[in-house]
């Protein structure tokens, strides 16, 4: 762990005592404000402060890499004098454990251009300070600032200085002055770029002036041939966006040159390195569909199926084997098509966005009531609704295994599995063939466990037997199913009111009475009860009133970008959880580690800001900022040190990962 140690150089023994100092000594380090010649004279002057570590510290480039930060200098100047940029000699590679740093080991010379007007010839005691801050580190790291200064006279004919020496020699560790244009594309996981060159080869690094662009510590494919140079690098998690312009410095620590690159995308072509995201984004959707099986809210529904098929012979070649994979891919395609349609029309969608609309909302409640009540054997079984609830579980014909593909994909449409987040959020900002590529992916994934146990004697095999257990384990399952129906009424009252929830809830109260009476009458009585019971689903339906807004939640802020722009360029520790009502990860992160009492209690410290952005309801400020993480759903987790770095955490959470990552943030600032 980096431990952080605050250092003020004007309280520093002798040196806080001089009123002009051009030295000064902290914690592991002398640094001094030296100059190439003795006076100054009209024209471009060199001036540099001496950074003098003691062995095994190092200080740090430009760009520091995965932790640290760069000297900085601000003058303050006579009249009419101009300081240019500070010239950075070429930098290392760093390795701390599992990072890497760049910056340099021993004494380093940042040399600055100092511009003087003619008309100061023949003044003296002309002070030059320069306010210094910097950042020396071994395993610990401390920082320090100083204020050194120097007086000159300025002359027609300067004389070199004692350090003279120093600057040449500084000279020689600068890049040459060339800058070689590039082009760049930016995909899912590289950053690819394209320059002519003759002079480098497989030894030489690329060094971004951007923190946030690469992948620090992963390795760097140089391919070099026929004069033209292409690097392919691990893009960094932390990039948003496809920057038009970029800056490099390609080296290999003895020379180097600056490579200023801009976006051409599509042209920068990676020798013999296949597309390898999209097949990982196609692998990562199976995976979330197998385990989207596993939702609360699907589980109970193909437990059922699964084991009414341990008492079901086998149909080789029979419908009944591709008839729920055919309802699962049905179901995910028409999901998919809409998304497509909604994005053509220039509508922000994002997966679970049905869920934003109050009227689904509802439909579901009463459709997971009647699901409940029908493995509670209370919907009506005889005369032409005979078995409506059986085929759901337990029929055994291709009717009933499609409708049971579908009515598990419209239930697991809420949720987000781990690996499929990332899958599907590439998913909604790619073109049409790969959206429905990776949501057919997800689709496999879902229904294959059903559809091996459809078609394999053996698989059946492994299940339990059957007996009147099972009508027991039915009515047992049907439990889950209502604490769903609670959980929507407390979705719908965040995106309503109380009001309606009551309403609902009535409603409910009515179609479940109604529900019974239809299963226990005949003839007349059974079809009016049915009646009455579907207007008391379409009642609430054309009654809702959509909130304006949602609340704000006791001890949190609610997020929006503006606020988080404004908390990171005050270089803030700041806590994202990206939410809604309807997302049951979001709920069990929030109750195992967000609401613990050792998460709450870090989150309650003065310095560190939790912004909560809640999508129960459509915000498209949200979906916007979900969509720059390549994120089409919530949870998102995200924890930043000011504008120096940020972590996106995983789905699902532990105190301690929100802890340490915390805790990472505060160091890195």
């Amino acid at each position: 762990m980096l431990v952080l140690t605050f250092v003020s150089l004007h309280s520093l023994g002798a040196h806080a005592e001089a009123t002009i100092s051009s030295t000064a000594t902290g914690p592991h380090i002398r640094v001094s404000l030296l100059s190439e010649n003795k006076q100054l004279q009209p024209g471009v002057n060199w001036l540099g402060v001496f950074l003098d570590p003691e062995p095994d510290w190092h200080t740090y480039w430009r760009n520091p890499g995965d932790s640290g930060e760069p000297p900085t200098i601000n003058w303050e100047l006579p009249a009419g004098f101009i300081a240019g940029d500070i010239q950075w000699p070429l930098p290392k590679a760093i390795p701390v454990a599992h990072l890497v740093n760049y910056g340099y080991e021993g004494q380093t010379l940042l040399m600055v251009p100092v511009e003087v007007p003619t008309r100061s010839v023949g003044q003296q005691a002309l002070t030059v300070t320069a306010n210094l801050t910097w950042l020396v580190c071994k395993e610990d790291c401390i920082p320090g600032d100083a204020q050194l200064s120097k007086t000159f006279s300025i002359t027609e004919v300067a004389t070199p200085s004692a350090d003279a020496a120093l600057f040449a020699e500084t000279r020689t560790k600068l890049p040459v002055d060339v800058v070689v244009t590039a082009k760049h594309e930016v995909t899912d996981t590289t950053v690819a770029f394209s320059f002519a060159s003759d002079d480098i080869n497989q030894d030489w690094k690329v060094f971004p002036f951007r923190g946030d662009l690469l992948q620090h510590n992963a390795a760097q494919s140089i391919n070099v041939q026929d004069g033209q140079v292409i690097v392919a690098i691990p893009k960094s998690e932390y990039l948003s966006d496809a920057p038009d312009e970029l800056d490099l410095l390609v080296t290999d620590g003895n020379a180097g040159f600056r490579v200023r690159s801009s976006l051409q995308a599509a042209q920068v072509t990676l020798a013999k390195q296949p597309n390898q995201s999209l097949l990982v984004m196609v692998l990562f959707a199976f995976l979330g569909g197998l385990i989207l099986n596993l939702m609360p809210c699907v589980l109970p529904i193909l437990s059922l199926k699964a084991l009414s098929l341990s008492d079901t012979e086998a149909h080789p070649g029979g419908l009944q084997k591709w008839a729920y994979a055919i309802g699962v891919f049905a179901m995910f395609n028409v999901i998919a098509l809409i998304i497509i349609s909604l994005k053509s029309g220039g509508n922000a969608v994002g997966w679970g966005f049905q869920m934003q609309n109050p009227w689904v909302v509802v439909a579901l409640i009463f459709l997971f009531a009647f699901i409940a009540l029908s493995l509670l054997d209370a919907v009506p079984n005889t005369g032409r609704f005979a078995g409506l609830g059986e085929s759901l579980t337990r029929g055994d014909s291709a009717g009933a295994h499609f409708f049971t593909g579908v009515l598990a994909v419209v239930v697991a449409s809420p949720c987000t599995a781990p690996f499929m987040a990332a899958a599907v959020g590439i998913a909604m900002v790619s073109q049409a063939a790969v959206t429905l590529l990776i949501f057919n992916a997800l689709a496999l994934g879902f229904a294959l466990p059903l559809v091996l146990l459809q078609m394999s004697s053996t698989v059946r095999g492994w299940l339990p037997r059957p007996g009147a257990w099972m009508n027991h384990l039915k009515h047992l399952l049907a439990f889950p199913m209502l604490a769903t129906v609670a959980w929507l009424l407390w979705v719908l009252a965040g995106q309503t009111s109380s009001m309606t929830q009551f309403g609902v809830m009535l409603s409910l109260v009515a179609f479940s009475m109604l529900l019974w009476i239809s299963s226990i009458s005949r003839g007349a009585w059974q079809t009016v009860a049915l009646v009455l019971g579907g207007l008391c689903v379409i009642w609430p339906l054309t009654t809702l009133t959509p909130a304006t807004s949602s609340e704000q939640m006791a001890g949190k802020t609610t997020f929006s970008v503006a606020a988080l722009q404004a908390l990171r360029a005050d270089n803030q520790v700041v806590l994202v959880n990206m939410t809604a009502d309807w997302c049951i990860t979001c709920k069990v992160n929030e109750q195992t580690a967000l609401g613990t009492s050792t998460v709450q209690q870090m989150l309650a410290d003065e310095d560190i800001h939790y912004l909560v952005g809640d999508w129960t309801n459509k915000n498209s400020e949200i979906l916007e900022f979900l969509k720059s993480y390549e994120r089409s759903g919530v949870p998102l987790y995200i924890v930043y040190a000011g504008t120096k770095s940020h972590e996106v955490l995983p789905q699902l959470l532990t105190p301690n990962m929100v802890i340490e990552a915390i805790q990472r943030a505060k160091e890195a600032i």
